[in-house]
């Protein structure tokens, strides 16, 4: 007598993994669960009428029908079968299901998948993928956390075909109304997804959303940054100050370097050589999409090589706290300065502003120089062609020179305060 095979368990069913061919897990009276190399799950029915006339039907897709429920319909199919019917499967019940629709119901369902096709959740995400490949990685993560964070929310099931400014002003205004810099982002975002969808035929030609002035007055600002030399010795002291050493060593490379928030966050060992002092950024990195070449004062390298104690991946800051980032994020950084007290006068990325004022004011060094230091894009194509001078002799002396500087003005803060005290 055949041995009857048992019941699976859905335990069974959910750990079965895809092969690279199709096989099958048993489970009793015909029934059995058919795992495709896709990762699909069809639970499955063999059958035998009266005549003698074997087959088998799909009757369902596992996880949507458990293993209780397909043991039911498969006696059901078994009882059709008993009884000289026609046994009906899934696909057979789709089809009904389908024939039975009338025109309405159908037009409606199509334009409902249309309607998908063309949402604002899916063509925006069409758009940043489209720009992903000529925006550096900040740029490209500050668009999604607009386009995802703030706009798909919101937006996400409007029709892009028929999107109107009305529809877009008050989600501007609220925006405007809670982060001003944010909603200024959010216009240039959703004028270049209308823009995407009138050079592909999804808007006509002159479907523009107009949202120039839509948008309260904001008298905007620059990044807060000490540009004052008596500022720079207060600001290095807290900063050599700081107790944690991770985000320590990121805001000294910061100040060491001048470069952006999140290129020093994203630090990696395989960018450094601490042996030639100089740390080389690749492309993919750059605003600019051009390879950078920093050269790290003796300073920079001291504080690099206590860092190599953490060393635990590859990236030189490895992330803090509980978010689980592989590298420090930037936000860590300007959160440390304004739990310092420098809210409203220093960022991150004032390191920058204060190497392009004060190197420039107090040590009257060559704009050009500092330029390259900063990897400024040229003013315009013709400079950017010819003008290919990267100064890395000048600014190697430069950021020497800088470093001490930085050094020289927190050891005078020191003095200064402990003759107040």
């Amino acid at each position: 007598m055949p041995k009857i095979p048992k019941q699976i368990t859905d335990m069974a069913a959910r750990k079965a993994r895809p092969g690279d061919t199709p096989y099958t897990l048993a489970s009793g009276r015909g029934l059995f669960l058919v795992i495709l190399p896709s990762g699909d799950k069809q639970w499955r029915v063999r059958f035998q009428t009266p005549e003698g006339k074997r087959g088998n039907r799909v009757i369902g897709v596992y996880p949507d029908m458990g293993v209780a429920d397909a043991h039911k319909a498969a006696e059901a199919l078994h009882q059709q079968v008993r009884m000289g019917e026609r046994p009906e499967g899934l696909y057979d019940r789709q089809r009904a299901a389908k024939a039975s629709q009338t025109e309405a119901e159908v037009a409606a369902q199509q334009a409902a998948e249309e309607a998908r096709k063309y949402s604002f959740a899916v063509i925006s995400d069409a758009w940043l993928e489209d720009r992903k490949p000529g925006w550096a990685p900040a740029t490209y993560d500050k668009n999604v956390f607009i386009v995802r964070g703030r706009l798909q929310p919101v937006l996400g099931q409007a029709d892009v075909r028929t999107l109107a400014s009305k529809d877009v002003v008050p989600v501007l205004i609220r925006l405007a109304h809670d982060a001003p810099s944010v909603a200024i982002k959010a216009r240039q975002c959703l004028n270049g997804i209308v823009e995407y969808c009138i050079v592909r035929g999804i808007r006509g030609d002159d479907q523009v959303l107009r949202l120039q002035r839509v948008l309260p007055r904001y008298r905007g600002g620059h990044i807060p940054a000490v540009t004052k030399v008596q500022g720079v010795g207060p600001l290095m002291q807290a900063v050599m100050a700081h107790e944690g050493r991770i985000v320590r060593g990121g805001l000294l490379l910061a100040a060491y370097t001048a470069c952006r928030p999140g290129i020093i966050a994203s630090a990696r060992w395989a960018e450094m050589d601490l042996d030639r002092a100089e740390w080389f950024i690749p492309a993919s990195k750059m605003k600019t999409r051009v390879e950078h070449v920093v050269s790290l004062p003796r300073q920079a390298v001291v504080m690099l090589r206590e860092m190599q104690q953490y060393r635990g991946g590859e990236y030189v800051f490895p992330g803090v706290g509980k978010r689980g980032n592989p590298h420090l994020h930037r936000d860590a950084l300007s959160k440390a300065l304004r739990d310092m007290g420098f809210k409203g006068q220093h960022a991150t990325h004032g390191f920058r502003a204060m190497l392009r004022t004060v190197a420039r004011e107090r040590m009257k060094v060559d704009i050009d120089v500092l330029e390259a230091q900063l990897a400024h894009a040229k003013a315009d194509d013709v400079q950017a062609a010819y003008d290919r001078a990267k100064f890395e002799d000048e600014r190697r002396k430069v950021m020497q020179v800088w470093a001490d500087f930085l050094h020289e003005q927190a050891e005078y803060a020191n003095v200064v305060q402990i003759k107040q005290a």
